[in-house]
């Protein structure tokens, strides 16, 4: 059986661990916290911090056949990327597209560079704009600004190296490739639902999501690809701004929700075929891995205090005693920890049915019925394209 070590146990280690477990792989995961909501799905868990303790971690390096990186801090990356090299173990990163990806800074200057659209920059936009961190991923930081003195406040706030940009309103939509030396095999396109906070609380993913823009955005992933130079795996994420496509970010490592998405839909799993490329050099071309396509609802929820909500991915962060349920609360998979308490619980729930309607559907009567078993008085649901100053309440009766 193939083994691979699981580097990070948060989101995208969480991610990991859940996809190796589908694909049939054995998956050890390293976390300098032994609390990390992936250490409870892990076949093995060492918790061990790489930077203080690694001749411990180097000893387990041979036992593996593919070292998977889930964490984004830069030291422990460059431990790892020289650790593989000394044991002659695969890693499945690219350093030098990381580099890029990993500032925001830095990747806006490369597509201003290669003429790939993106928002508009301050001061050539006017308000409102978005203001983000560019070494932080995701929705980490995002803060919107409607005026000038808006603006300062942040920035006397948040200091330099933030990324100032039109702030825009339409679909977002992500898709990942994995590529050889440039050469791109693009996924499946996801749609993406915020929270208050512009963190990421919803995929959706079917046979009809993202169709109009499926060509469009298949060719910019070869593009970026290719520009890059990209080996390995790589998330973009767009909006879609009265028909043209807009690059908000890139991330040159697996990332979170989208794959599990991906895989509920497709069965294309995002691990196996890194372990597949990593290891044994293969890289299918896309009419071999797709066929009929069954649609998805990914969500998050958090249970507090009798209100229940739907929020960003954050309320993943730090949970514990996680466990696989199928087909509890009309979910295909409900990734959880409401066992350990009926009164604060999170949870990642897969809804899947044949058209995107009906996985919507599916996933309604799946809140219902969370609602009814758990006494729920209030269910939020935010977003941050309402007045954020109205209430986002649905009160359920």
């Amino acid at each position: 059986m193939t083994r691979i070590l699981i580097v990070g146990g948060q989101l995208q280690g969480l991610e990991a661990v859940y996809l190796a477990r589908q694909a049939g792989l054995e998956a050890a995961l390293i976390d300098k916290d032994p609390f990390v909501p992936a250490a409870a799905l892990a076949d093995e868990f060492y918790n061990i911090n790489l930077l203080t303790d690694g001749k411990k971690a180097e000893r387990l390096l041979g036992e593996f056949d593919l070292i998977l990186p889930a964490t984004e801090n830069y030291d422990v990356l460059t431990w790892l990327y020289q650790a593989a090299n000394r044991y002659q173990v695969p890693l499945a990163f690219d350093m030098q597209a990381y580099s890029i990806s990993s500032s925001k800074l830095k990747s806006n200057r490369f597509f201003h560079l290669k003429g790939i659209p993106i928002p508009e920059r301050w001061p050539e936009c006017g308000f409102p704009v978005i203001v983000k961190p560019s070494g932080l991923s995701g929705s980490k930081g995002v803060e919107k600004a409607d005026n000038h003195a808006e603006l300062n406040s942040l920035l006397n706030r948040t200091g330099r190296g933030m990324v100032i940009q039109e702030y825009l309103e339409g679909p977002s939509y992500s898709l990942e490739v994995i590529a050889d030396h440039g050469k791109c095999l693009g996924l499946q396109v996801t749609e993406l639902n915020f929270d208050a906070d512009y963190d990421c609380k919803r995929v959706i993913a079917g046979p009809n999501t993202g169709r109009e823009i499926e060509a469009a955005f298949l060719e910019l992933g070869d593009w970026i690809a290719s520009e890059i130079k990209l080996s390995g795996i790589m998330d973009i994420e767009v909006i879609d701004n009265s028909g043209q496509l807009k690059v908000l970010e890139i991330d040159a490592r697996l990332p979170s929700q989208t794959p599990a998405a991906v895989y509920h839909s497709t069965g294309i799993n995002m691990v196996k075929l890194l372990a597949d490329f990593w290891i044994n050099g293969k890289l299918p071309v896309r009419q071999e891995i797709f066929g009929d396509s069954r649609a998805v609802v990914y969500e998050h929820f958090r249970l507090h205090r009798r209100t229940l909500e739907t929020a960003g991915e954050h309320v993943i962060v730090g949970a514990q005693n996680l466990k696989i349920y199928k087909d509890r609360f009309s979910a295909d998979t409900l990734i959880t920890n409401f066992d350990s308490s009926a009164e604060e619980w999170v949870a990642t729930a897969i809804f899947t049915g044949d058209t995107e309607e009906q996985a919507r559907q599916i996933r309604d009567m799946g809140v219902r019925g969370i609602i009814e078993s758990f006494n729920v008085r209030r269910y939020v649901d935010s977003d941050p394209f309402s007045d954020r100053s109205k209430e986002y309440d649905q009160i359920i009766l």
